[in-house]
């Protein structure tokens, strides 16, 4: 498509719309980056959906461009029918804090037509279909309609005057850029002070949360939200799996007798430890998630000991291998979680969220079924002996 008043050419493949207005505005083609990639690397028929992420700005202007400004957090309260006065303007080196009666502008991208996955933030584009069976049951069919588009909004809104509490904070020099981290170093920066906050005026201070933002801040404190940060994927992307029913029926049925066996203690660390499971599987931040994985290893093996001797015991029991072999991986794996837990260390890389989860899957799915799978057997020696 080829506008002729200014010779400029169009992709068709993406437009913009403005909510207010319903306006749809083509995009030059010039300012399309990534698709044609996109569309190369995209796989039919992998085992899981691959996630795709919206990136933009909101807010910026001549004076503020996108990019910028200084990485930042930003976090807001509604009060319960609380009124601070006079308003009060809290100013530090990284940290700007306002309580204050005003609108608040919030904004986020929307991915529409969409189901929650199991972890917060992100989503997927649902495929519909009917299971056909033939006359007398012997044979199927799945009828089904593949659903190909993403409808993605930048929504940008405003609630109307309120009284509120807004946490503006700069990021530490040395953040990683990505999303999610700096979401979970902003949450970690302003912790301490909105504790204070909580401890001392309660919940009608800090009520519910209008808006938890990532974005920049420039020295005359100008708010640039970036969005970002939620995934979507295609649920028709992925190949079409069967599950035997009669197997399904028959492994959970010998699963849920054998616990029966176990003692009450017993049970209960396997609810606790399953319960740790999918706090871990919800979680974005990679820190909590880490350290939900790792106390689904302690509800299972260590109880109230301290000594992680159990954990080495159980794993090399699973590998056939010597204690000794795998206690430098594991316990660099309980320093990592010693120092998240006692406030020594923040960071978290991924590889190492992933390396306990496989370790936490591993050992749960022992405790449930009695035995481990080969292909999580194989996952755990790569990440203990390799």
């Amino acid at each position: 498509m080829t506008d002729d008043k200014t010779d400029k050419t169009y992709d068709p493949r993406v437009t913009l719309r403005n909510d207010e207005t319903g306006e749809i505005t083509p995009v030059v083609a010039d300012l399309v980056h990534g698709l044609d990639e996109f569309r190369e690397a995209w796989e039919p028929q992998v085992e899981t959906p691959s996630p795709m992420m919206f990136e933009g700005w909101q807010m910026s202007d001549d004076e503020h461009p996108a990019g910028g400004g200084r990485p930042a957090y930003r976090l807001v309260y509604k009060a319960l029918r609380t009124v601070v006065v006079p308003q009060v303007r809290l100013e530090m080196a990284n940290l700007l804090v306002r309580f204050a009666n005003g609108e608040v502008t919030i904004g986020r991208p929307i991915f529409h037509g969409t189901l929650d996955s199991r972890k917060s933030g992100h989503f997927i584009v649902p495929e519909w279909g009917s299971v056909i069976l033939d006359e007398g049951g012997k044979g199927m069919q799945y009828e089904y309609t593949v659903n190909p588009n993403v409808d993605i909004q930048a929504a940008q809104g405003t609630f109307p005057a309120c009284n509120y509490v807004e946490v503006l904070h700069v990021l530490n020099d040395g953040v990683s850029s990505g999303y999610e981290a700096s979401m979970s170093a902003g949450r970690a920066g302003v912790a301490p002070f909105t504790a204070m906050l909580d401890l001392s005026y309660g919940d009608r201070l800090l009520g519910p949360i209008l808006t938890e933002e990532v974005g920049e801040l420039f020295d005359d404190w100008h708010w640039n939200r970036r969005l970002g940060g939620r995934t979507v994927a295609l649920e028709s992307q992925a190949n079409m799996k069967m599950i035997s029913g009669h197997q399904l029926s028959d492994g959970l049925r010998a699963a849920v007798d054998r616990q029966l066996e176990f003692s009450d203690e017993r049970r209960a660390s396997l609810r606790v430890a399953a319960q740790w499971y999918w706090e871990a599987e919800s979680q974005s931040d990679p820190g909590l998630g880490f350290a939900s994985y790792w106390l689904v290893l302690e509800a299972l093996e260590l109880g109230q000991n301290a000594n992680i001797r159990p954990l080495r015991v159980a794993f090399s029991a699973m590998l056939g291998c010597n204690e000794d072999d795998v206690k430098v991986s594991i316990g660099r794996l309980y320093g990592k979680r010693s120092g998240l837990l006692h406030g020594n260390v923040r960071a978290v890389e991924e590889d190492e969220v992933a390396k306990v989860r496989i370790l936490a899957s591993a050992l749960l799915h022992k405790h449930l079924f009695g035995d481990v799978p080969d292909e999580r057997v194989q996952d755990v020696r790569q990440v203990l002996l390799s």
